[in-house]
């Protein structure tokens, strides 16, 4: 009997020194896998009572998530969760140093059952009867592939409702994507066409770059807010005109930095320097006549830079092109456009001169800009002389440059730059209708003849005592030869003529500025050179 007690107690002793050994093993074991219990993840995730055995049949991952769907987010972080644990745990069992240890075992299964447990997000569905009987059991796995499957394809958890719902959402905004792409592309040309606009030195070219710009924002971004459907025809074929488009833009610069490129060559640094000697002696006149073009083009106002971009872009998808323009530009009803082509100059005094106490200053602007012109035109044809003149110094000019930026070859050699368009000043009309499809325009070149007429309309408006006091003889082109063959071509201060010098410039001058009253007739006319001119006073128009 005793040995029997003996051995009962012994049992329960090894057995509690077994038992204290595995707890402590245990602990050692769970701090170093970062868990509290081995209860850290559970078996099943979620529990859900059906009333019927054809409900417990179909029940599925696509029906609990259809009625929680709040539940595919927490089953996600579950899987993730999950997923942590049998990472640190398949780690901890490929490598430790308790495997030797007699309690291994035992602490391996506990292991293996929280593996088991975190292998899936599990759903556990009960079919229980009216009166409490469980009558039915069904496991329902989901891994996370299928998270991603209805993560996806939102459209598997919707009622037919709200799948048409989310069809019609899904369409407008695949259109909208597709708008932005395009509208992306245009904005990317732009912002080349604002980046190159500056270089372009070729006669012509910003001009045409307007233009091209202009057709980008006619046929493109009016057409893609038509457009209603993603599988359009029509994207293709605006897609390829702004291809096409691009492909001009790139040409124009490219044809531009070809030029560029010539002037910061070895052959045309060459011509330049020859041409700085001989230059030394017409600098002077060069740098004279350049002033009076910057004044005339300054007369009515400088050369404005507008963004331009389309009427209709109510959310600003369009960056603006920086297109500089004349700013005597008006933009009217059409009615007005109508009865401005019947009578234009009435209507550019509406519309430019719009302020009657002003009228004086600006007859006396457009005398003098009569005067200017006719010198500008002069000077033209004696700066058209030297040029012939430098030909034997030119050397070998590449074809594309006399072709493409004659003015602008001959500029960077010191030559003034009149330019045609400089020297006609013109006013435009425009009507563009309420949907930006229909666009009109004229312009009122102002030649000589027609600044003669305007003269006319706005002396016509001020009052007897305003118009005695502005009322002078016009220096025509007539009255200017007269002087000029009266003086006998010569210089009345310096006495230089056209006889010792058949280049030289000669200008009439106010011998009493007409700033200071004096008019345009012959006894105040005199011939000066243009550099006795030049240091009486500054004629520049400001």
């Amino acid at each position: 009997m005793f040995w029997i007690i003996a051995i009962i107690v012994v049992f329960f002793v090894v057995k509690f020194i077994l038992e204290h050994k595995y707890k402590k093993l245990e602990k050692e074991v769970l701090e170093i896998l970062g868990f509290s219990n081995w209860d850290v993840v559970s078996y099943f995730d979620e529990r859900v009572v059906v009333k019927s055995r054809s409900a417990l049949e179909k029940y599925d991952d696509i029906k609990f998530f259809k009625e929680n769907k709040e539940k595919l987010m927490v089953a996600e972080n579950i899987l993730k969760r999950k997923n942590d644990v049998a990472t640190t745990l398949k780690s901890f069992l490929e490598d430790n140093e308790y495997k030797s240890d007699l309690q291994y075992r035992r602490l391996k299964e506990q292991m293996d059952t929280v593996l088991k447990n975190a292998g899936a997000y599990r759903i556990c569905v009960n079919y229980i009867s009216t009166a409490g009987k469980n009558l039915g059991t069904k496991q329902i796995i989901i891994n996370q592939y299928e998270i991603d499957r209805l993560k996806e394809d939102p459209s598997l958890l919707m009622g037919k409702g709200e799948y048409n719902k989310y069809l019609k959402e899904q369409q407008k905004e695949a259109l909208s994507q597709k708008q932005h792409e395009y509208y992306e592309s245009i904005n990317n040309l732009i912002d080349y066409a604002n980046e190159n606009r500056n270089s372009l030195v070729m006669k012509g070219s910003r001009e045409q770059l307007d233009g091209l710009i202009a057709q980008l924002f006619d046929r493109t971004v009016n057409s893609i807010k038509k457009i209603k459907t993603v599988d359009s025809e029509e994207w293709d074929v605006i897609g390829r005109f702004m291809s096409h488009l691009k492909e001009e833009v790139e040409q124009l610069v490219a044809i531009n930095q070809r030029i560029l490129d010539y002037y910061e060559s070895p052959d045309f640094l060459k011509i330049k320097e020859t041409c700085e000697v001989l230059m030394s002696t017409q600098r002077e006149f060069n740098e004279y006549i350049t002033e009076k073009v910057q004044s005339i083009s300054q007369l009515f106002g400088t050369r404005v830079v507008r963004n331009e971009t389309i009427n209709e872009d109510e959310y600003n998808y369009i960056r603006p092109y920086k297109k500089t323009i004349t700013p005597f530009t008006a933009e009217v009803s059409s009615t007005v456009f109508a009865s401005a082509e019947n009578n234009p100059l009435e209507y550019v005094v509406k519309n430019f001169y719009p302020n009657k106490k002003a009228y004086p200053e600006q007859i006396q602007k457009l005398y003098r800009l009569v005067e200017e012109l006719e010198t500008l035109r002069d000077a033209k044809q004696i700066i058209e002389n030297y040029k012939a003149e430098y030909q034997q110094y030119l050397g070998d000019v590449p074809d594309f440059i006399m072709e493409n930026d004659e003015a602008g070859f001959y500029s960077r050699l010191g030559f003034a730059n009149i330019d045609e368009s400089v020297l006609t000043v013109e006013y435009k009309f425009s009507y563009t209708s309420s949907g930006g499809l229909a666009q009109r325009s004229f312009t009122v070149p102002m030649t000589e003849e027609t600044i003669v007429e305007l003269i006319k309309v706005l002396e016509s408006k001020l009052t007897a005592s305003a118009f005695a006091k502005e009322q002078r003889l016009l220096m025509t082109k007539k009255l200017r030869e007269f002087i000029k063959k009266r003086d006998n071509y010569t210089c009345c201060s310096c006495g230089n003529s056209i006889y010792s010098e058949p280049n030289l410039l000669l200008e009439i001058d106010h011998i009493i500025p007409v700033s200071k009253g004096g008019c345009t007739v012959e006894e105040n006319l005199q011939t000066l050179c243009w550099k006795c001119n030049r240091s009486k006073s500054n004629k520049m128009i400001c």
